[in-house]
């Protein structure tokens, strides 16, 4: 059975390189598995990132630690946790969030290992540039013992399925309403969407895994919410209100005079409702003003003129306009989609 979640110590050395001090599992001459040595010999500065390989996404955290044995006085180390992300679809709802929320967990690990005794002197000691893995034995039993046991904990720890990245019920998930005029390309919009999504779905990185998430999340929003003006009750097909939305994706045919102004109504409807409720973090709307011909546009300016976007000062959103053809232009999609997702991850 695959290896769903590991966890690695990572150390450079002064003569051999990049190299394992200890993992809980064995990543030599795995192809599947990042090259740990590869992200440690090209990055030297602390802080703590997400890296995505293949099957698998990681969490590092980088740390020095102080050392009479180094040179330069300082040792560099590593700490990753990586997990198969494909096994946990049915717990965890967001990769990304997820692995993000380990950071603290990290860097709790990073403050002990500083303050191990003789962590340094060992590290330091390794003279066989055969020996790649587990240099543990390289300590007496006493800092082996306390290493383990320190090393089992934060591993457990690290793997709890906890907070608010779990699956919820359907009802309980916030969601992604898309919105607009009749005709104006909305479900063109989530149909290429989806063709995106499946057309990469070999790829395993976190960007493939985060759009796959959202557009899990991504309804067509019904009239009948619009016309009940919000109130909050469960419409037709389960579409949630505002406060089940994560975000909106407003559309309008740029050539189509109506449809602006119906799109403005529909946007004046929901900005108001978002500005009268209590809503936990800033909600972004995304307008695509669909081009049904290249050399149609309206420009951002007549935008904002006309969804009066400069005057909304009190209310927790952020809005950005994208002119897009829906129909042909799937790297202009992608490149509001990539908006979009910043603001609600």
């Amino acid at each position: 059975m695959p290896l769903t979640e590991i966890l690695c110590i990572s150390y450079f050395d002064r003569i051999i390189g990049p190299n394992t001090f200890h993992c809980n599992a064995e990543l030599s001459n795995r192809e599947d598995f990042p090259d740990l040595g590869r992200i440690l010999d090209f990055n030297n500065e602390e802080g703590t990132f997400i890296f995505a390989f293949r099957k698998y996404q990681t969490v590092n955290h980088i740390f020095y630690l102080e050392s009479e044995y180094a040179r330069g006085g300082k040792d560099l180390l590593m700490i990753s946790y990586m997990i198969r992300a494909a096994y946990f679809k049915s717990e965890i709802s967001d990769i990304y969030r997820y692995l993000e929320a380990k950071t603290p967990i990290l860097e709790e690990f990073a403050s002990e290992l500083q303050q191990l005794e003789d962590f340094s002197r060992i590290l330091n000691q390794n003279k066989d540039i055969e020996n790649q893995q587990n240099l543990i034995s390289l300590g007496n039993k006493h800092f082996q013992k306390k290493f383990i046991n320190l090393f089992d904990s934060y591993f457990k720890t690290l793997c709890m399925k906890e907070g608010p990245f779990l699956k919820r019920s359907k009802d309980e998930l916030k969601k992604v309403f898309i919105f607009g005029a009749d005709h104006a390309g909305k479900t063109t919009f989530l149909k290429n969407i989806e063709a995106m999504q499946f057309h990469s779905q070999d790829d395993s990185g976190l960007g493939t895994q985060i759009l796959e998430v959202v557009i899990d999340n991504m309804e067509i929003l019904m009239e009948e919410c619009i016309d009940n003006q919000f109130k909050c009750e469960q419409c037709r097909r389960s579409n949630r209100c505002i406060n089940k939305a994560q975000g909106f994706i407003l559309i309008f045919n740029v050539s189509d005079k109506q449809s602006i102004i119906d799109a403005k109504e529909r946007f004046k409807i929901i900005v108001k409702k978002i500005c009268n409720h209590e809503i936990e973090d800033t909600i972004p709307i995304l307008i695509i003003g669909n081009k049904f011909t290249y050399h149609e546009e309206v420009s951002e300016e007549i935008v904002n003129d006309t969804f009066q976007i400069d005057q909304i000062n009190d209310c927790d959103v952020i809005i950005e306009y994208f002119p897009v053809n829906l129909l042909n232009n799937d790297k202009k999609t992608l490149e509001a989609l990539r908006w979009f997702i910043r603001n609600i991850i």
